[in-house]
């Protein structure tokens, strides 16, 4: 078939992406990532649809036939019954949660995406130009001057290489976005059950084998959570001791870090853990713990309701 203008084409619609070969370069944004990590809810049923579905789902069970209303009392005492675990947790996965999630790196998408029960729309990158994107720094990077400074050297080299690469026409999109490092900020759309989010912040919720993304990630996303849903509160406790990491620790299997204050309750000795010292004797953790005492006050803030 002999190409044709795009005008002979009025069919065609816009593109999704924006071109920008030949886009004059700006210096790299590098960010400090805890601070810029953003997670908003999307679309979740309102308290009274959220009520009415878990109603009308458990509370039938007994009946001749559907009812579709019930007391208010009789609501509240399901709802607190289903989430003691002392009825059907189905019910749980009859509420839907749309969210989103900006300021991870590569290697936190992946972390993400293992949760298999989730949906997931990506961002992408073949077929879209990355040359403006920002970088995401963990803190004990930017704490160290001499370190910082390579890196960002490093991360800017790849980058102009990429665009050079891009513009010259003789690499496509597919090919070039491999030279990018891993470091470039990504942001993801995940749909889940209440049930699987709640399973989802406990296990990110962990101090010593997750890390401090998957930390605040969990803990902005149960705040948004309480914001909508303050019956809820107390299911997660981002305060508790990590059992699985104590299980296992407590055997000697290898972990990254020696137990935090609240998990050193087990005898251990150094050489069970690939790092020597805690994770919150790195430079650059106070930034983490001053964002997670700001979550948790806010957290501890919410009054539990079912209004």
């Amino acid at each position: 078939m002999p190409k044709v203008s795009k005008a002979q084409m009025p069919h065609l619609q816009k593109m999704h992406t924006t071109l920008k070969f030949g886009k004059k370069t700006d210096p790299i944004e590098f960010v400090n990532q805890l601070e810029n990590i953003d997670v908003q809810i999307v679309h979740a049923p309102t308290i009274p649809e959220f009520r009415k579905t878990i109603s009308v789902f458990l509370m039938n069970t007994w009946n001749d036939k559907i009812q579709w209303e019930f007391p208010e009392e009789d609501v509240n005492q399901t709802i607190d019954e289903l989430f003691r675990y002392e009825l059907l947790p189905t019910a749980m996965e009859t509420i839907n949660i749309t969210w989103s999630v900006n300021g991870m790196d590569m290697i936190d998408t992946t972390h993400l995406i293992r949760h298999r029960l989730f949906s997931f729309a990506a961002q992408v990158h073949g077929d879209r130009d990355m040359r403006d994107d920002r970088v995401m720094v963990k803190p004990s990077i930017m704490a160290n001057k001499d370190f910082y400074d390579r890196y960002k050297q490093i991360t800017t080299a790849a980058r102009d290489l990429y665009v050079d690469m891009l513009d010259s026409g003789l690499v496509h999109g597919l090919d070039t976005r491999t030279i990018m490092p891993r470091n470039f900020e990504h942001f993801y759309m995940v749909r889940c059950t209440i049930k699987d989010l709640i399973g989802y912040c406990i296990m990110r919720g962990d101090e010593q084998i997750q890390t401090t993304v998957d930390n605040i990630i969990a803990m902005k996303l149960w705040l948004e959570i309480l914001k909508k849903y303050p019956f809820l509160k107390g299911l997660v406790d981002f305060r508790k001791a990590d059992q699985f990491y104590q299980r296992q620790s407590a055997k000697g299997k290898t972990n990254i870090f020696p137990p935090n204050a609240k998990n050193d309750n087990f005898d251990w000795c150094e050489e069970q853990f690939y790092h020597t010292k805690g994770r919150d004797e790195y430079a650059g953790s106070d930034v983490y713990l001053k964002i997670r005492e700001d979550l948790l006050a806010q957290i501890d803030a919410i009054e539990k309701s079912h209004k």
